[in-house]
């Protein structure tokens, strides 16, 4: 059985230039779509990332507020 969600870590920067490292929740599509498991797995990045085991929705241009400071910050690469 494959699995359905990985975590990857991507960059994520404030307007005042502040970066940091984020977990981004990625699912395998081809597990969300039954196809054979032989294929080659390939994942999607869900608008989703994980701080100190908090999940938070992404916006819709890729922001967040981070929960323990409140800065708003952008994921860079996802």
């Amino acid at each position: 059985m494959s699995k359905r969600h990985i975590l990857k870590e991507v960059n994520a920067k404030s307007m005042c230039g502040m970066e940091i490292v984020v977990e981004q929740i990625y699912e395998n599509i081809y597990e969300k779509n039954f196809v054979q498991a032989e294929q080659e797995q390939s994942w999607l990045p869900l608008s989703k990332i994980v701080i100190s085991d908090k999940v938070i929705n992404l916006d819709l241009d890729n922001s967040f507020a981070h929960p323990r400071t409140g800065k708003v910050f952008k994921v860079l690469n996802s």
